[in-house]
């Protein structure tokens, strides 16, 4: 009976029914190699039909009978490549469109977590959209507040000129006076990362360039130069109240 014979209708749905694992195994070579096996039997009868058919030509007693049961093997064998030929076109076909659909779910991942990623990148571009014009919006008011500082502080009351547009940053354990901006940078500088630092980062200091955890907070200096002027502000008024008492 032929291998393929008497196949049953519904042998289709089992076959693309496979569990994953199973059907993404490429099913060419295992036919490959049953069609080399059946290549080499017919070749093999082949050759033994030559001896069969000359026994018979000599009609040597039941050489016939051997000869005719000789032609039902080269026919089933025939037969069977015949079909394992027919089977491995099948089978080259379905891997074919097996790694076509793998290639195409692979694509799928990789498309999946690139738009994720994506996703991500666009939400904290836009966060830090958001930021950058909520800091512009304080660097404004941080420069009116100055210049209301600057108005607001009584004049002949302090011999030196205050400059409210400065601060002082301790390096080393001195202070180095430095421009608003310039602490900014450092701010930026120190929180950033090689190659990711926010536009315009730069170290306060040239001794911090490569020492960011040195950096001194800008918080901690803005509150230090706030108590600052409040307090020479206040020592000032107090020394003139005495003078003119």
């Amino acid at each position: 009976m032929s291998m393929f014979r008497n196949r049953k209708s519904g042998d289709d749905a089992v076959e693309h029914a496979l569990p994953q694992s199973e059907a993404s195994a490429p099913r060419a070579p295992a036919v490959r190699e049953k069609l080399d096996c059946a290549l080499g039997a017919l070749a093999e009868l082949d050759e033994q039909g030559a001896e069969f058919a000359l026994v018979a030509a000599e009609r040597k007693p039941g050489a016939a009978d051997k000869l005719a049961g000789h032609r039902s093997k080269i026919e089933a064998a025939r037969t069977a490549v015949a079909e394992l030929q027919a089977a491995l076109r099948l089978a080259l076909r379905q891997d074919a469109e097996a790694e076509l659909v793998g290639h195409a779910a692979a694509r799928d991942r990789q498309l999946r977590d690139f738009e994720a990623t994506a996703e991500k990148w666009t939400r904290v571009g836009v966060e830090l959209a958001g930021l950058l014009e909520k800091a512009a919006s304080l660097r404004v008011n941080l420069g009116t507040l100055a210049e209301e500082m600057q108005q607001k502080f009584p004049t002949g009351v302090v011999s030196h000129p205050i400059d409210f547009k400065s601060v002082d940053i301790m390096v080393g354990g001195i202070a180095n006076p430095i421009a608003i901006d310039a602490l900014l940078a450092g701010e930026m500088f120190k929180h950033g990362l090689p190659n990711a630092f926010l536009p315009g980062a730069r170290p306060p200091h040239a001794s911090l360039a490569y020492d960011r955890p040195s950096i001194e907070p800008a918080p901690v200096v803005f509150r230090r130069a706030g108590a600052y002027f409040i307090g020479l502000l206040r020592e000032a008024l107090k020394s003139h109240i005495s003078e003119a008492a």
